[in-house]
């Protein structure tokens, strides 16, 4: 068995607004909130669930999550939809920590017991987001760093077949942080990417993850 080739992978991530290689996951460790305990899903119907480290005190009180493709393919792209509210607003330079690995698969790719083996970068929160807020109700203003009160984050991707070649269980975190060190937000997902031509699929060794479907 190999573990799903992660070199770089979350650098895909990291580029500008319109060309952002986004899925969220990851599985950060924290005590529990009785509102965000055990990985929540998010409604919306996407795979997207809270993080353990997750809090209703967040600075973003997400309430849901839309992804505007699914299923979601290697060579796909795809747009993320948040809807929420800022509890209050924050200074530039907030970042956002891209973390990607094989998750719970990963003893199931040969990894050593206990260890999960992947990438992660860090990239500026306000080049990853483009963030809508309605001023006076009336129109809306795309600002960053936002102001307190309700707001739309859109993220555009791409699963670049560079990086996410294989298919398999890829496991992604998105930790978004203030300057301050505030938590803004914390999404992960653990998906099934796949080819859409099973032909191209057949051309990996097979394994436990050979018959994958999405999201898991």
């Amino acid at each position: 068995m190999r573990v799903p080739t992660l070199h770089d992978a979350a650098k895909v991530l990291s580029i500008f607004p319109r060309f952002q290689k986004i899925l969220g996951g990851g599985s950060p460790s924290g005590p529990s909130d009785p509102a965000l305990s055990s990985r929540a899903e998010i409604p919306g119907g996407s795979p997207f669930s809270f993080c353990d480290v997750s809090r209703s005190t967040d600075l973003f009180n997400i309430t849901s999550v839309e992804l505007t493709r699914q299923p979601v393919y290697i060579d796909d792209e795809f747009t993320v939809h948040i809807y929420g509210t800022f509890q209050k607003s924050f200074m530039p330079n907030a970042t956002v920590n891209l973390a990607a690995d094989c998750g719970s698969h990963c003893e199931e790719y040969g990894a050593p017991p206990g260890t999960r083996p992947g990438e992660s970068f860090t990239v500026d929160f306000c080049k990853m987001s483009q963030i809508e807020q309605p001023l006076g109700g009336e129109k809306t203003n795309v600002t960053c760093p936002p102001q307190e009160g309700y707001a739309l984050i859109t993220s555009w991707g791409f699963v670049l077949p560079m990086f996410f070649r294989a298919p398999g269980w890829y496991n992604f975190t998105f930790d978004a942080m203030s300057p301050d060190g505030e938590r803004i937000y914390c999404m992960t997902t653990e998906v099934c990417l796949r080819w859409e031509d099973e032909d191209k699929n057949k051309h990996y060794p097979p394994g436990p993850w050979s018959n994958c479907t999405w999201p898991r």
